[in-house]
């Protein structure tokens, strides 16, 4: 190979990752942007589930063992969002409402997958968000703009739609044989 042929080579290979680095530059700007506009709109009902979610994260990330750290995204958005239906349940005082289905599933499925791991375990908490998802999108059609009840809704499918993408992430990653690292490259 000619040293032209080399250098056009490494172009474009460079040019891939810079291909893959824009497109995770643009990805993030898109999502903070969203996540502002979203907390502009939602205000007080982002805060509850972001802060909880946040905090599992914290607290994952100190108590999780190492292999155990992978569950860590979905189940971090879970339990931020099961820490806000306990919250809403507390403050209405309601106890027997319909709430307590959402929070029963959810305590089982994330008990299981911290337990567990698996993909069983993701596929109850999948099933749940894929049953729940539909209703609070035409819950959220019929709620007039602004209203309370609209932003919250928007921010339980918001948390619904990343439980859905960080399980969809772990069961791919689970899917995939795993690469045993040669301790002769390394």
């Amino acid at each position: 190979m000619n040293p032209e042929e080399s250098l056009r080579t490494k172009r474009s290979a460079s040019a891939g990752d810079d291909a893959i680095g824009t497109s995770t530059k643009v990805a993030s700007v898109a999502a903070a942007i969203g996540g502002w506009a979203l907390g502009m709109y939602a205000g007080f009902n982002l805060l509850v589930p972001l802060l909880a979610t946040a905090i599992i994260w914290f607290l994952g990330k100190k108590l999780f063992s190492k292999p155990k750290q992978l569950i860590l995204p979905p189940f971090c958005v879970q339990g931020g969002h099961l820490v806000w239906f306990v919250v809403g349940m507390t403050m209405t005082r309601e106890v027997a409402n319909a709430n307590m289905i959402d929070i029963l599933w959810l305590l089982i499925g994330l008990t299981w997958l911290w337990l567990k791991p698996g993909k069983v375990a993701l596929c109850v908490l999948s099933v749940y968000q894929l049953l729940a998802l539909p209703y609070d999108l035409l819950q959220l059609s019929h709620a007039e703009l602004g209203s309370v009840a609209n932003k919250a809704l928007l921010v339980h499918v918001v948390w619904r739609c990343l439980a859905l993408f960080y399980m969809g992430r772990l069961y791919y990653r689970m899917s995939k044989p795993m690469q045993v690292k040669d301790p002769k490259r390394s």
